[in-house]
């Protein structure tokens, strides 16, 4: 096909967007020779490529035609469907550096020959380590091995051995012992070390004593792990049993043939069991007592710090050991990094305290009247003045902490001016060195964190990040929207008086029918035991006694009254078009549903939604689950109106992470909006559509039912196939919606 074919076609898929000419020329000229099937199928990609990036989509382009040397055409989408995983993970040169080789990226992988990613042994391995350490220990990628005492670093890839189950092994022999120098103590300070500089590491302080201090580090760090290893196989010896045939194996610097230095035989001393004869030389020598008598100290590390500090000595000047790297398990030193932990940890603790201190600070009388004190009060006066004096001293020196790490705070993704220490600092998140109101981590952070300071709108909890349905690729958007949980500030006004002003006669007659359904009552046949008899089970049994068959005692019917156990979630539409009419209806309705529900034991929570973009998913708890309807909640509902754009399905999969903790008999998950999803960015159309169906169908397969109550006029377009045909319900006239709501309850429930 002719180049300029090539882009008519390339041009009708990407419109309305028009790139560059010389762009597309560029990238679709290497396609020029390749048949129209493959052409097809690598035209048949680019819907999926070009909304995320378009610089990805030209490197596509580029690359397709080479890849499809390796690949069979309809390999194709695999591939690309990887390709747009690394490049959420990895940027556009994580992307391409994927794309440049074809074979080892992707093929051999394939085919069951390529390596281990860590996304993939993470559901495996996340558990094991989290049961390890007592607590959270979240594993991320990286170039190394590593742990800052908070996350551990694993290599994203592992393809050092050919079957899969070894390289699962390395992973979590790396994670171990990870987890094991921190339990082990590698990263204590030194006893009676002189800190030179307050910021560093007391490690890093050690090594600086010496003329060559990154010589030091590596010594240090292969003598712990001796001592750490010797730790393994004490504390998990069916892991260390299972990897020993893996550690000879492992790669080491150094070659054979040339001069060995001190820790490359150290190195292969350790893992092949190869030691040196004795006598080889006095460093080599003394090294490996040393590593051997350090190994025996499962205690702390004080014998590989006395180890360095002799071996340093002993250390050639032209004998140097950076080219000696670090064993694939072992990984790298992270000092300074959980150094920087440490100290914001403690620069948080510090801000906690002066802020609780602020609250409840005790009168201090000044020196002038303490003279006319006496007894305990002239001591309490000594002990605010102390208090004072110590968050003093305190915030001097969290103040050049706070400077040195150049903090930059940013809410909503505006910088904002550094806070002023004698005001509330509200809660943040704080990650690397920038705190964000935005923040957040994939996963189940949703303790709540309430702030007696809290300002309006401000988070109430830690922000959650969940995936996004891409329907064109046929797989998520990893990490891909932000929700925050804002708390709704309630509002006085008239507006709940009004409304059961309004409705106090449909108010009684909810409350009378739904009294009814407080319990259901049904009849159980066949019981030892019960109300009546049961005249099919009486003939059966004395038809079987006349044949001979002994008779059934089971002859009675029972009353038997079942007890509701039912949970619901209102989710509420609070975006831009609910203004008007809509809104007041819909607040009407939620305010007869509560009146008529404090009959029933049934659990029930109202959260609205809005938001603008994915990086601002907003919800609005209104009743959480366990909250009674009291004053406050009525005030909630009051505030109801309307905000910004309608991104539904972050919301949906919000709500099914809280509902999925809940145990229930029946839960149901009941939308109230007014039309289709739909958002400020590219999120709309189809794409909302699907994103939405998907979020729900996940609802559906956590045991929670669906149910939309919609007010959208074109409804009927969209509605079937996100919700399925018998699960919503179309109000045309909106006056309508604080009747049917109840009505539609009662139906579902009963």
């Amino acid at each position: 096909m002719d180049l300029e074919s090539l882009k008519e076609k390339f041009y009708r898929l990407v419109a309305p967007s028009l790139p560059n000419e010389w762009d597309v020329e560029e990238a679709l000229s290497p396609l020029a020779d390749n048949d129209s099937t493959c052409l097809d199928e690598i035209f048949a990609q680019i819907p999926a490529i070009w909304p995320v990036s378009h610089s990805l989509c030209f490197a596509y382009l580029s690359a397709a035609g080479p890849a499809l040397c390796c690949l069979a055409v309809d390999e194709l989408s695999l591939w690309v469907h990887t390709l747009l995983d690394r490049y959420e993970t990895g940027g556009l040169r994580g992307a391409q550096l994927f794309m440049a080789d074809v074979e080892q990226q992707f093929a051999r992988q394939l085919r069951g020959q390529g390596g281990l990613r860590l996304t993939n042994v993470r559901p495996r391995l996340q558990p094991y380590v989290n049961g390890l350490a007592g607590r959270e220990l979240p594993l991320l990628g990286a170039a190394e091995a590593a742990t800052d005492s908070e996350v551990i670093f694993l290599p994203s890839e592992i393809a050092l051995f050919t079957e899969q189950e070894e390289n699962f092994l390395l992973y979590k022999l790396m994670a171990s012992f990870q987890w094991a120098s921190l339990a082990a103590g590698v990263f204590a300070a030194p006893p009676l070390l002189k800190l030179h500089r307050k910021s560093a590491h007391p490690l890093d302080c050690f090594f600086s004593e010496f003329d060559r201090p990154d010589d030091a580090r590596r010594l240090f760090h292969l003598l712990e792990t001796g001592r750490v290893l010797a730790f393994l196989r004490q504390e998990l010896p069916g892991l260390m049993r299972t990897a020993a045939p893996l550690l000879p194996r492992l790669p080491l610097s150094g070659d054979e043939a040339a001069a060995l230095n001190v820790l490359d035989r150290m190195q292969r001393g350790l893992l092949r069991g190869d030691w040196p004869a004795d006598g080889h030389s006095p460093l080599v020598d003394r090294a490996t007592a040393l590593l051997r008598r350090s190994a025996g100290q499962a205690t702390d590390n004080r014998a590989s710090l006395e180890a360095v500090r002799e071996l340093m000595v002993l250390l050639a000047p032209d004998e140097h050991l950076a080219a000696t790297a670090p064993l694939i398990f072992q990984g790298t030193l992270r000092l300074q990094e959980m150094r920087n932990l440490g100290m914001k940890r403690q620069a948080d603790k510090e801000l906690r305290m002066m802020q609780s201190a602020t609250v409840s600070l005790p009168v201090v009388r000044r020196p002038a009247d303490a003279g006319a004190q006496s007894g305990n009060e002239g001591g309490q006066q000594g002990h605010d003045a102390a208090l004072i004096t110590e968050m003093e001293q305190a915030w001097e020196q969290l103040t050049p902490f706070m400077q040195s790490q150049a903090l930059q705070i940013s809410i909503d993704d505006m910088p904002q001016p550094p806070a002023d220490p004698s005001r509330d600092h509200g809660q943040t998140r704080v990650t690397g060195q920038t705190t964000s109101a935005t923040g957040g981590t994939a996963g189940p952070a949703m303790a709540r964190t309430p702030h007696a300071g809290r300002k309006k709108g401000q988070e109430m909890t830690e922000p959650v990040v969940y995936d996004e349905w891409d329907y064109r690729r046929k797989g998520f958007r990893k990490k891909w929207c932000v929700v925050n949980e804002r708390e709704l500030p309630p509002v006085q006004n008239t507006f709940i008086e009004q409304t059961l002003k309004q409705y106090r006669g449909q108010i009684r007659r909810l409350r009378h029918q739904f009294e009814l359904l407080q319990t259901g009552e049904r009849f159980v046949r066949r019981q030892r035991e019960g109300n009546d008899i049961d005249f099919d089970a009486l003939v059966e049994s004395v038809t079987d006694n006349v044949a001979g068959l002994p008779p059934s005692d089971r002859l009675f019917i029972r009353l038997a009254r079942d007890h509701r156990d039912i949970a619901v979630t209102f989710l509420v539409d609070m975006s831009n078009s609910t203004s008007g009419w809509v809104g007041q209806s819909i607040k009407e309705a939620l305010v007869l549903i509560c009146e008529a529900m404090e009959v029933l034991n049934d659990r029930y929570a109202i959260y609205g939604f809005s938001g603008m973009r994915r990086l601002r998913c907003e919800i609005f708890p209104v009743k959480r689950l366990d909250e009674r309807y009291s004053r406050t909640v009525r005030q909630r509902i009051s505030a109801i109106g309307p905000r910004e754009y309608t991104r539904m399905a972050p919301a949906i999969r919000h709500m099914t992470s809280l509902f999925a903790q809940v145990e229930a008999r029946i839960r149901l998950l009941i939308v109230l909006s007014d039309g289709k999803p739909e958002d400020y960015d590219d999120y709309k159309g189809e794409y909302a559509i699907e994103d939405t169906r998907h979020a729900l169908l996940e609802a559906k397969a956590k045991g929670i039912h669906p149910f939309c109550i919609t007010i959208d006029r074109q409804a009927h377009e969209y509605m079937a196939h996100m919700y399925g045909e018998v699960n919503y319900i179309f109000i045309d006239k909106i006056k309508q919606l604080p009747a049917r709501m109840s009505e539609i309850y009662r139906t579902l429930t009963s």
